[in-house]
């Protein structure tokens, strides 16, 4: 049995990513620069709003919620740029490495008896056991503040090892790209783990209910 972090991906990035690797696998002649530009920003947009929004959007606490929603749109808005930057101008070879990638990030799982594309990276075993432990505490309105920060801060750099670096490794990047990317991902590892802390500190029980029941819903075993 393996475990994962999954989420179900929208039916645009489902459809334009699949047209995008059966491309690659009929080895297209025409570029597909401009439809990776599309895919690659659809799977940050999503990621942001799986990890971030769809959280805060029903948060009692909205001053929180604005603070989040602030921090969610500048790494967009960063990710999104970085990308069009880079891979608006590369080549299908150079492009071919980052659509193993995405396919890879790729699972059809099973729900409520239907087949879904869902974006996926893969947890150890004893960390999605513990991550899980805290969180069925915290459905019951038990809230181990001191755990559930140190299992938060664990999945935030799983995560962004998963969709950051990992992903940018597949690009080749000059010195002035490469340092750009490293400046980006530094300063959201920074922001993502503030974030997840102010969130937590100022969580009410029923916030603790629905943060518990959202990241429950997308650990999975197969």
């Amino acid at each position: 049995m393996t475990t994962y972090f999954a989420f179900r991906a929208s039916p645009e990035l489902s459809e334009s990513s699949h047209r995008l690797m059966e491309n690659f696998e009929k080895g297209v002649h025409e570029s597909q620069s401009t439809l990776f530009v599309k895919v690659a920003q659809l799977f940050a947009d999503e990621i942001v709003d799986a990890l971030l929004l769809n959280l805060v959007r029903n948060s009692s606490n909205q001053a929180n919620a604005h603070t989040l929603e602030n921090f969610a749109g500048i790494i967009k808005s960063t990710v999104n740029t970085l990308i069009k930057q880079v891979l608006g101008k590369m080549s299908n070879e150079d492009l071919r490495p980052l659509s193993g990638y995405i396919r890879k990030r790729r699972m059809d799982l099973v729900v409520n008896g239907e087949t879904h594309d869902h974006i996926v990276f893969e947890t150890p075993a004893d960390f999605h056991a513990r991550f899980r432990a805290v969180l069925e505490k915290g459905l019951q309105g038990e809230l181990d503040q001191v755990e559930l920060l140190a299992c938060m801060d664990v999945f935030h750099e799983l995560s962004l090892t998963a969709f950051y670096d990992e992903a940018l490794q597949q690009v080749k990047l000059g010195f002035i790209g490469r340092k750009v990317a490293d400046l980006g991902g530094a300063a959201i590892r920074k922001g993502s783990h503030s974030a997840s802390r102010r969130s937590i500190q100022h969580m009410h029980a029923e916030d603790m209910k629905h943060f518990s029941q959202y990241f429950l819903g997308m650990l999975i075993t197969v």
